[in-house]
């Protein structure tokens, strides 16, 4: 499988898979032209008759959009290297090499464009704010832990706190027994939860997600800093169960995708909130081009669905991410033409 940052080989392909916005703006400035394909990866079960001949179709609509051989020799190698890791998937190429780019928290819809720069803004709202998340199973002698990225799953160790005897002599003291485990679980919940924020600490991941025993999970999630923090609990298993890292994988994406929208949510607010004053945003794909080629954009917003020229789309966005901006792509931008920029400062 092709890594982010160490492309792959598929013949005399060169192929790298797009995982963060470092790899979007790598393909900006790969020189062009590009052929830029969204499609439908086939999923298990299908026939691969219809699969060759819905690529066949692909084939003749790129040639149709002025792809040459070259470029289309490297998308179908880049085709071909892909594994089944998600549904919906971006292919970009041009003579020399190809990237891609799974495409799994939204939908969008299939096309193919050919065209100076690559069409990377399906990318960029895939990958924008993305960070791992750090996933434990928790019970109270213990828990599993993971790096959960956005379609990888990693076992990452294991905590083991102290086991609480669970013999009694008859006519013993229940109520101290009862409090010498609690504060045993309470141990062992903050030996998982120093656990938990060393690795969150290594991966750079902001997003902690527990499942497991109910009453251990509740403390050790008390024992996370949660100003430093999204802490979700979620019902996804047991420890020991086989299919709770799958389904704790699952939660984590959904949990991650609500911490993202939710930002994105913010961000548009303030933009809107900062048009309202007209000092530190603009809006308008001219005066939002003048004031990147100035290095005033903080935060570039673009509504695909509203933009007329997604080539013009694209251009922006390379340039703003160039000079160190963010880029979020999102619906319902407070703008005419789906353009508009927080500024790093205002004009004087």
């Amino acid at each position: 499988m092709a890594k982010s940052g160490n492309p792959a080989t598929k013949g005399t392909t060169p192929i790298t898979e797009l995982k963060s916005v470092d790899d979007v703006i790598e393909r900006y400035q790969a020189p062009g032209p590009h052929a830029t394909v969204v499609m439908r990866r086939a999923l298990p079960g299908e026939r691969g008759e219809d699969r060759h001949i819905r690529w066949h179709a692909t084939q003749t609509d790129l040639r149709h959009h002025q792809a040459d051989d070259a470029m289309i020799r490297c998308l179908d190698d880049a085709r071909e290297e892909l594994d089944r890791r998600g549904v919906h998937v971006l292919l970009t190429a041009n003579a020399q090499s190809a990237a891609f780019c799974w495409l799994a928290d939204h939908e969008v819809p299939s096309g193919i464009r050919v065209a100076s720069h690559p069409d990377l803004l399906p990318a960029l709202e895939e990958l924008s704010d993305r960070a791992p998340a750090i996933g434990a199973i928790v019970d109270h002698v213990g828990a599993d832990t993971f790096e959960l990225g956005h379609l990888d799953l990693v076992e990452t160790g294991s905590v083991k706190g102290d086991h609480v005897s669970t013999h009694r002599h008859t006519g013993g003291d229940q109520a101290g027994f009862q409090r010498r485990a609690n504060q045993v679980y309470e141990r062992n919940a903050d030996l998982i939860a120093k656990e938990l924020t060393k690795n969150a600490e290594r991966a750079g991941a902001t997003l902690i997600v527990l499942t497991g025993d109910d009453r251990e999970v509740a403390s050790v999630e008390q024992h996370l800093d949660q100003h430093r923090f999204a802490v979700h609990t979620v019902q996804a298993g047991a420890r020991h169960e086989p299919d709770s890292p799958a389904r704790l994988h699952l939660a984590a994406r959904e949990a991650a995708l609500e911490e993202r929208t939710r930002h994105r949510t913010e961000a548009v607010a303030r933009l809107a909130r900062e048009l309202g004053q007209h000092d530190l945003a603009v809006a308008g794909q001219a005066t939002t081009q003048t004031a990147i080629s100035e290095g005033r954009v903080a935060t570039l917003f673009l509504d695909a669905s509203q933009i007329d020229e997604i080539g013009e789309a694209n251009l922006l966005a390379k340039g703003a991410l160039e000079l160190g901006a963010d880029v979020v792509v999102a619906p319902d931008i407070p703008a005419p033409d789906g353009v508009a920029g927080l500024l790093r400062y205002a004009y004087t």
